[in-house]
């Protein structure tokens, strides 16, 4: 389960506690006052001989008797008589106003055993009296008879209240971080490739600023995908420029000098050699960085290839002073592209070659350990500056370090080449100085 799902979950509770209290209040304190409305008939021993004593006088003695006693009674007591003695037709003997319910209370009553206060009483003229005492003040029951009508629709309504303010909420929530980033995708676009949403998320801490911050992570890779190709256009133009103003001045000269055409031709012939492998160059590293030899995967032992790889690049360093030493292991099988990898170590090599001063040695390491192959190709030069270190990869890098004072040959796509391979093998590649001097790389398989 989500962040955002609990916070969907807590907040629905919340309200429905919110709104459950007060529902529950109001139907209880309905309910009360109902409970408070049938108790309306009081049932003590007060009240049973009261109402014993007056039905004995109106049973033997008859209504007029009755009244005569009642009379006298509210002269000494001087307040009103608490029984009241109702005829068939819901009439009091005295007058007095009957609620309905009370008098529907009395008669539902008469009949209950446990009602003693409550009696149903004939007198010798064959008039039927209902007697019992009220609970309560008459008029306070009436009063209290003045039940809410439309009770029901409270309840309903401050559900759908608290329902609307519980939804306006969440929608408010979940749809604010939406709409900027939305805006930041109509931005991002539009070409405006430094929009950022987090700024406006807040601290938020669920899957919506998770999307936020995949959103800004996207956009700053795109805008260095961006600025990279950029920059690669621009040194490909560079590039491309230098060979072609003099291939185009080596064909003016033949027109102006017919007798040096040998020369010249051979000048083209070596400048359009140069614009073949630049153009090489470029398409390998276009078709890694579109996968397209992802697919031409094989198992083949990783040390047979890198021994064969020292073996031509030892024949090339031992011309120039230089050695390539490696100690061979043991097979180890690796799955992947045999021609992308051997590239790749290859490049590398030949780099660290250029690099190494005469009468120096490359040193080459292959080792199997925590299930990764590791393999390591240090030179003995002076290193590279600190800062420069993650620029070897990129495309068009070329050091040129005057203390060793080496021009290095070709066009700073060997790296570039080098880091895509290793890549799309699940690996990763770095370089670093070495304690003892000279510039390693490293390149770490996954087995």
């Amino acid at each position: 389960m989500g962040r955002l799902f609990w916070k969907i979950f807590l907040g629905l509770w919340l309200t429905l506690l919110v709104t459950g209290t007060i529902v529950g209040g109001l139907v209880w304190q309905h309910n009360k006052e109902r409970i408070e409305q049938l108790e309306v008939i009081a049932d003590n021993p007060r009240a049973d001989f009261r109402v014993n004593a007056y039905a004995r006088i109106l049973r033997k003695q008859g209504r007029d008797e009755l009244q005569k006693v009642i009379d006298q009674r509210i002269s000494e007591h001087r307040r009103a008589l608490p029984i009241l003695i109702v005829n068939n037709e819901g009439i009091d003997l005295l007058g007095r106003p009957v609620p309905r319910f009370l008098l529907d209370k009395a008669r539902e009553a008469v009949n209950d055993p446990q009602q003693t206060a409550i009696q149903q009483v004939s007198t010798p003229e064959g008039e039927a009296f209902l007697l019992f005492v009220p609970h309560r003040d008459i008029r306070r029951l009436q009063h209290k008879n003045s039940f809410p009508k439309h009770l029901p629709s409270v309840p309903l309504i401050i559900v759908l209240l608290g329902s609307l303010f519980f939804s306006a909420s969440l929608a408010w929530y979940i749809t604010r971080p939406i709409r900027h980033l939305r805006k930041a995708t109509n931005q991002f676009a539009e070409g405006k490739f430094d929009t950022r949403v987090m700024n406006n998320i807040g601290n938020r801490k669920d899957e919506i600023a998770d999307l936020a911050r995949d959103f800004d992570h996207m956009a700053e890779q795109v805008q260095q995908l961006v600025a990279t190709q950029k920059r690669l256009l621009n040194d490909v133009s560079h590039e491309l420029r230098s060979p072609l103003a003099r291939l185009q001045v080596a064909i003016e000269m033949i027109r102006q000098q017919p007798e040096k055409t040998g020369e010249l031709i051979q000048r083209i012939e070596k400048e359009n050699q140069r614009l073949d492998e630049l153009v090489g160059e470029l398409l390998t590293l276009s078709r890694l960085e579109a996968d397209v030899y992802n697919n031409e995967n094989d198992y083949f032992d990783i040390n047979g290839l890198v021994t064969s790889i020292c073996d031509d690049a030892s024949f090339e360093a031992n011309n120039q002073n230089k050695q390539v030493v490696f100690n061979s292991t043991n097979e180890i099988l690796i799955n992947g592209s045999i021609e992308l990898l051997r590239r790749a170590i290859e490049n590398v090599i030949r780099n660290a070659i250029y690099f190494t001063p005469e009468q120096t040695q490359v040193t080459i390491t292959l080792k199997n350990e925590n299930s990764h192959i590791i393999i390591t190709v240090c030179d003995s030069g002076n290193g590279v500056n600190e800062e420069k270190l993650s620029d070897l990869f990129q495309p068009f890098v070329r050091i040129n370090d005057s203390n060793q004072n080496i021009k290095v040959p070709g066009y700073g796509l060997g790296l570039a080449i080098a880091k895509r391979a290793v890549e799309i093998h699940k690996g990763s590649i770095k370089a670093f100085n070495h304690e003892d001097g000279g510039l390693c790389i490293e390149m770490r398989f996954a087995v």
